[in-house]
């Protein structure tokens, strides 16, 4: 079974993310910050991360740093979603290259498809 480690800071969405993985069959695993993302990718070895880049303890980009970061989880696979864009974020995301990127709300087919794409889930 596909392990997606979902961090947000919103337990809304947080909610909603863990339905839409739970749909294609997967399990999630759920994280509200950034330290305890870090710290469930480093323990749990998941095989796809959804990354919001706006937490409340650190910005998500230091996050994907951190996890590509350290070689145990630097080749996890890392979808960024985000409600607030602005001038510098597609720099910055172009910088850091994660898998994919989506800005909230995202539509569920394209969310449900980026996840099996890029958890090995096909």
């Amino acid at each position: 079974m596909t392990l997606v480690l979902i961090v947000d800071d919103d337990p809304l969405t947080l909610s909603l993310l863990t339905q839409a993985v739970e749909i294609l069959g997967q399990e999630a695993i759920t994280a509200n910050s950034g330290e305890e993302a870090i710290k469930s990718a480093t323990e749990h070895d998941p095989d796809l991360i959804l990354l919001d880049l706006n937490l409340g303890d650190m910005d998500g980009i230091n996050v994907l740093k951190k996890v590509r970061s350290r070689k145990k989880t630097a080749d996890i696979p890392i979808i960024i979603l985000t409600a607030g864009v602005g001038i510098n974020t597609a720099e910055l995301v172009k910088e850091v290259a994660p898998q994919a990127f989506l800005i909230k709300p995202a539509r569920l087919q394209t969310l449900l498809e980026l996840i099996q794409k890029h958890s090995g889930d096909d």
